[in-house]
């Protein structure tokens, strides 16, 4: 081949390349061109919010062409990780996965807390809803919610009820349902929803509340039986599955949201930037597939609606840890 020719092909060759980056950076939001952006989840793997976050992930490095990446910090029913997002330096390239639970009951759950979850994090974007899930050990002979009341009713005290630790929302869920259907069940708490699955899975307590994706392979394998969700509307995952509002509890019916949050001094625009680009992503029919595979309804709103349902939410949150008694130090 000669000279000229091969210069060609190598210069073609390079613009393409060039095109190619500049067309992946162009859809990149304010300031992260060419950064990481790292997602801390404040649980476990394997929970709702590390499978949405996950999914996320994947999605926004395909259409970014940057890395992001999943870090699980879990601890302090989530604190230490939200903390480290809103303590970190205000670039945009550290996010945290919050969900209504975390950013809701904390601030009234936590009496020590080093930092304000509504002044030190401000939201880019809301990503889904998802129902609580009630589901009891197949061991009992019940097989929807109305004979759940019927059964504790008969049983007063004896009905143990898991949850993922003391002001969780699974105990918060738990204290509503008592107040609500005038029954008198146990409250047990665990680290975690993993031990809590296991022991309603034993028969060593009676049922538990778990958020859809964190029980769903329970579910399908029979392990538990789901008798009743706490979402608003029925699940497409889990469309043979009733709300507590239509059992007849509509005081039940909570839908928890799972967002991404960033420190609060993080310029309005680089916020408004990557929130645009997110409800992108969760307009894409395969991302909405995967989210609907989990049991979770993705979740497009404006900045300023889903600011307004944090607030209320923590009102409502607050008032069911006044009322259940639950403190942590």
């Amino acid at each position: 081949m000669k000279k000229n020719t091969i210069l060609t092909v190598l210069t073609n060759l390079t613009f393409a390349a060039l095109t190619v980056c500049s067309a992946s950076y162009a859809q990149v939001p304010e300031g992260l061109a060419g950064k990481q952006v790292r997602i801390i989840v404040p649980q476990t793997a394997a929970g709702a919010s590390d499978s949405l976050a996950r999914v996320m992930a994947q999605e926004l490095s395909k259409k970014w062409g940057i890395p992001v990446i999943v870090e699980n910090r879990p601890g302090a029913g989530g604190n230490i990780g939200s903390e480290a997002v809103a303590k970190s330096a205000p670039d945009g390239t550290t996010w945290l996965m919050s969900y209504s639970g975390t950013h809701s009951i904390n601030p009234s759950l936590y009496k020590n807390m080093t930092f304000d979850m509504t002044k030190d994090l401000a939201p880019i974007a809301s990503l889904a809803t998802l129902p609580f899930v009630m589901v009891i050990t197949p061991s009992l002979p019940i097989k929807n919610f109305t004979e759940f009341v019927a059964y504790a009713q008969a049983h007063p005290g004896q009905v143990n009820i898991a949850s993922s630790g003391n002001g969780s929302v699974a105990h918060l869920l738990d204290n509503m349902m008592d107040s609500a259907a005038g029954i008198q069940t146990v409250h047990v708490p665990y680290k975690g929803v993993a031990g809590s699955l296991t022991d309603v899975m034993s028969g060593q307590v009676q049922g538990t509340f778990a958020s859809a994706p964190s029980v769903m392979g329970q579910i399908k394998s029979g392990q538990v039986r789901a008798i009743a969700a706490s979402a608003t509307k029925r699940s497409s995952a889990l469309p043979d599955l009733p709300t507590f509002a239509e059992a007849g509890f509509p005081d039940l019916a909570i839908d928890a949201w799972f967002a991404f949050f960033v420190s609060a001094a993080t310029p309005e625009s680089m916020r408004q930037s990557i929130h645009t680009s997110i409800n992108e992503v969760l307009k894409d029919p395969a991302v909405i597939a995967q989210f609907e595979s989990k049991g979770a309804a993705p979740m497009v709103t404006t900045l300023k609606s889903f600011q307004q349902t944090v607030e209320q939410d923590g009102k409502k949150w607050g008032k069911a840890v006044h009322d259940s008694g639950a403190k942590i130090d």
